[in-house]
């Protein structure tokens, strides 16, 4: 993997939604930025239109460690859509505070422009919904670091479902923590014409800690940090 270089970008936002599609009255949230969602804020900073996303979701792979995943929130707003029709009232998840480093890997150059891209932005990078503007974590909050292939057990990362249903146990090291729970993460679309529909994997998802598998997986080195990416 001698032309592939990795771009680890830490953020906090001051709030975040990604929202979970599977009920119109409920907008919940992953705790987490998906793979789709974090690939579109480099699309966007790149100023690329849907074709260049298309392009860009095959060639990144991405990770997500939730350092923390922030104080839960929840907002609810009655809409009205006429002035004789029944109230509906929406309630949206949000996460105040939370802080994630997202790992990116692929072609040596394409990580350049998006680490150039993500400093110098065409659109405002959004972490989620267009309420949730990134922020950065730290002073040095990205940087492009090498990567290797390895295998290991530890991780800190989202990591796939089948792996952790084969046994792991979860480590906690913060009292704010979000023990595993399994995701539908939205990874890539399938497109018909201007339509598209989202394609799934089944994540494990947590903070606060580590997972020790009962058997190493393959992963991504980032500057020596173990990643599972998709």
């Amino acid at each position: 993997m001698s032309d592939v270089l990795g771009l680890v970008v830490e953020v906090k936002p001051l709030q975040a939604h990604f929202r979970i599609p599977y009920n119109s009255l409920l907008l919940d949230s992953y705790p987490f930025p998906p793979r789709t969602t974090a690939i579109g804020m480099v699309a966007g900073a790149m100023g690329l239109p849907e074709e260049g996303f298309r392009k860009l979701l095959n060639e990144l792979k991405y990770g997500v460690v939730v350092e923390d995943p922030g104080a839960r929130v929840e907002e609810t707003a009655a809409i009205f859509k006429n002035a004789s029709a029944p109230i509906y009232p929406i309630t949206k998840v949000l996460f105040h505070r939370p802080h994630y480093r997202m790992f990116f890997a692929g072609d040596d150059k394409l990580i350049e422009k998006a680490y150039d891209a993500l400093l110098d932005p065409v659109f405002a990078p959004y972490v989620g919904d267009s309420e949730s503007l990134l922020y950065p974590a730290k002073r040095e909050w990205m940087k492009v670091v090498e990567v290797e292939e390895g295998r290991e057990s530890t991780l800190k990362s989202i990591i796939p479902a089948e792996d952790y249903a084969r046994g792991a146990r979860f480590l906690v090291m913060r009292r704010n923590n979000l023990t595993p729970r399994e995701y539908r993460m939205p990874v890539d679309f399938t497109y018909s014409g201007k339509k598209r529909r989202a394609v799934y994997q089944r994540v494990i998802a947590f903070a606060g800690g580590f997972v020790e598998l009962a058997n190493p997986a393959s992963v991504l080195l980032f500057d020596g940090e173990p990643v599972f990416v998709f």
